[in-house]
């Protein structure tokens, strides 16, 4: 055995427990919640397998199917409203004043708080007698109150406001590293063939950022499949179950229900929606990116 061999062996023989505690603390558990899918289990008694019992049930149950059509509603609207928004954010911050990091720092902000704690402070704003309900009355808009947080009506666009003004700062901070890193020969180039205002951003900026689009569409697009702190803190979902994301729904299989097995099935099912709608959205913007 020559000393490659050993020097091979003995690398592997020291690597060996860090492999046995990674695949103990992330495979083994996503495997056994495989078979637990197919078990009825209250996560005390013996599991008794069920086959595709919770996967067919899934289909028919009206908190999980409320919870996906919630969830899109979150996705759709909170990306097409944040993405934009971050980018016209970010070519106003890439311009030279004089409060430019001070608006930089500013508009960052509500990506660092927690949400739960700025789910307290907009369900402060939002309540029936918070802030903006007595600024409204204090300036004989009475009429126009509302119990924002509690109707059927509001409750869900509140949401998707909190969670777009909450993070169009990362997606803004994200696309002004990519308006900075493009080269400013390029930029003086356009200008000189007559590239100026929104046709230069449509055509020239945009397509030379894709990659950073790819990028902050991904980031929106989990971020909001995966929603659960918002509504949570909020609303619990309410009323009724008008701001019930697929997150919550799971949660409350799990931990209000105790049906373990069918909320483990149901993360499955979430797991698998999340892979094939971002893979579907990686494609479609990796296609349209271009190189400098």
């Amino acid at each position: 055995m020559n000393n490659e061999s050993k020097m091979f062996r003995f690398g592997l023989l020291l690597t060996l427990p860090a492999t046995a505690i990674f695949l103990l603390f992330n495979y083994y558990p996503f495997i056994s919640s495989l078979y637990y899918s197919f078990t009825q289990w209250d996560g005390i008694n013996k599991p008794i397998f069920i086959g595709l019992k919770n996967y067919t049930d899934l289909f028919h149950d009206r908190a999980m199917l409320h919870g996906a059509l919630h969830t899109l509603y979150i996705v759709v609207f909170g990306v097409i409203i944040s993405n934009p928004l971050s980018l016209f954010l970010a070519l106003l911050l890439d311009k030279p004043f004089r409060t430019k990091s001070i608006l930089r720092t500013a508009f960052y902000l509500p990506v660092i708080i927690s949400l739960v704690v700025v789910s307290i402070v907009w369900n402060f704003l939002l309540k029936y007698d918070g802030v903006i309900n007595a600024v409204q009355t204090g300036l004989g808009l009475g009429s126009y109150t509302q119990d924002w947080l509690g109707s059927i009506h509001y409750a869900l666009g509140m949401i998707i406001l909190i969670s777009v003004w909450q993070g169009t700062g990362f997606g803004a901070v994200i696309y002004l590293a990519g308006l900075q890193s493009i080269p400013k020969e390029i930029l003086e180039a356009a200008e000189i063939d007559g590239a100026r205002g929104w046709s230069k951003v449509v055509y020239l900026i945009i397509p030379l950022i894709m990659p950073v689009v790819t990028i902050c569409t991904f980031f929106g697009l989990v971020g909001s499949l995966k929603m659960f702190d918002l509504p949570y803190v909020l609303t619990n979902g309410g009323p009724g179950d008008a701001t019930l994301t697929m997150a919550q729904a799971i949660y409350n299989f799990a931990f209000v229900n105790q049906t373990y097995g069918y909320s483990t099935a149901a993360g499955i099912v979430f797991m698998i929606i999340c892979l094939i709608v971002t893979t579907i959205q990686l494609r479609i913007t990796r296609k349209m990116e271009v190189e400098m």
